[in-house]
């Protein structure tokens, strides 16, 4: 019975490490599939939360767009991390999170306690959104058929896709891409 816990106690880790529904593909080309060096799609929200309205100046800046959901523990995990990026990148990047969740959820959520006498809306630093019918999710998620949360798209200044993975891995091609020395991988 213990060797049944410790087990499931495992798998519970590796999959709060990997995220949400973890899927292999990663950008990889498919038919039809949506790829890095592929002209990134638009974003279609139903209502801004959280952060800054948006505006043409934001289209100056590198966009990061990451889908995440209050239920996810790996997500939650990451926020902070996303704050952290774009306070010290400010203007020079704009990250939107976007959930298919309804506004009731999302804004109880950012009322709700983050730890350290902090709520998520005093944690959070970037910009929250509600996805228009699953639109974006359709356009960004399942073209480039990934099915795990938190994934975020870096797409550059140029509306070219850049880069597809899980936010904690996006540390250095953001500042690549924002610095403009990040490759395309070769294919794209």
């Amino acid at each position: 019975m213990l060797r049944h816990f410790v087990s499931s106690g495992i798998v519970l880790g590796l999959l709060t490490v990997v995220g949400c529904f973890s899927n292999a593909t990663l950008g990889r080309k498919g038919p039809g599939r949506l790829s890095v060096g592929d002209i990134a799609p638009g974003v279609l929200i139903q209502q801004l939360v959280h952060g800054p309205p948006l505006n043409a100046s934001n289209g100056e800046a590198v966009q990061v767009i990451e889908f995440w959901a209050t239920w996810c523990g790996p997500c939650l995990s990451g926020m902070p991390h996303l704050s952290e990026l774009q306070v010290a990148y400010g203007d020079k990047v704009t990250i939107l999170g976007i959930t298919s969740e309804e506004l009731s959820t999302v804004q109880t959520f950012l009322a709700s306690s983050a730890g350290n006498g902090k709520t998520w809306a005093e944690v959070v630093k970037y910009r929250m959104a509600i996805d228009d019918n699953d639109a974006t999710g359709a356009a960004y998620m399942r073209a480039a058929g990934m099915s795990s949360i938190p994934t975020a798209f870096i797409v550059g200044k140029d509306g070219v896709l850049q880069w597809i993975g899980h936010p904690a891995s996006m540390d250095g091609p953001l500042k690549a891409v924002i610095e403009g020395t990040w490759q395309l991988p070769e294919g794209n």
